[in-house]
């Protein structure tokens, strides 16, 4: 079933949606087949190489990126495919403490791509960066749930509405992956790092 349908969701009609694996958005989020997908990006007057090699320090730069954050660690090392990572943020009282393995991790002259897989398999996030007449742009994406299928939309339901509601909360996720842009544009442009 692809239906495209354009209002605004609570979590009761997200929750169906996912149930019936129908494709939706609205001004926050989007739901596609069985997963939600929360997308912010940025332009950033600096070359597409710093912002880059600005990333690859992870470990280094995650802290001091927001206050939210609270550690980032290359777990095996580095952020190939395959590297395993861990990361912590609290957003609003609720900890978020993610371990997960990189999938995918790529760069060209023009471009920078990378994605990370959670180890239950029901999160991703993708750091993508493509150059621009005057900079840069930086696109964060994060996508929960299962892919299709009708047994795994029960079981997103059950986690999203069920155990995990107080984390699943899709608008504040997407409220923190703005600030992180907004601040990632300051601390790049400027040197400034938020206050702690």
């Amino acid at each position: 079933m692809n239906k495209r349908i354009r209002i605004k969701l609570g979590a009761a009609a997200t929750a169906l949606l996912l149930l019936a694996g129908c494709r939706t958005t609205n001004e926050k989020y989007a739901v596609e087949g069985n997963r939600i997908r929360l997308e912010d990006s940025i332009k950033i007057n600096v070359p597409l190489s710093q912002l880059y090699d600005w990333m690859l320090e992870l470990d280094k730069n995650f802290v001091p990126w927001h206050p939210n954050h609270e550690y980032f660690i290359k777990v095996t090392g580095g952020l190939e495919p395959g590297n395993q990572i861990r990361f912590k943020e609290l957003v609003m009282g609720e900890s978020y403490d993610i371990e997960g393995t990189i999938l995918e991790h790529w760069k060209n002259d023009n471009e920078f791509f990378m994605l990370f897989e959670t180890f239950s398999g029901m999160g991703k996030i993708t750091f993508n960066g493509k150059t621009t007449p005057n900079g840069c742009t930086f696109t964060h994406i994060e996508e929960f749930g299962k892919p299709a299928g009708f047994f795994r939309s029960m079981y997103n339901w059950w986690v999203f509405e069920v155990f995990g509601k107080k984390k699943a909360n899709w608008e504040l996720i997407l409220t923190d992956m703005k600030e992180d842009n907004i601040n990632l544009k300051q601390i790049l442009e400027t040197g400034i790092y938020p206050e702690r």
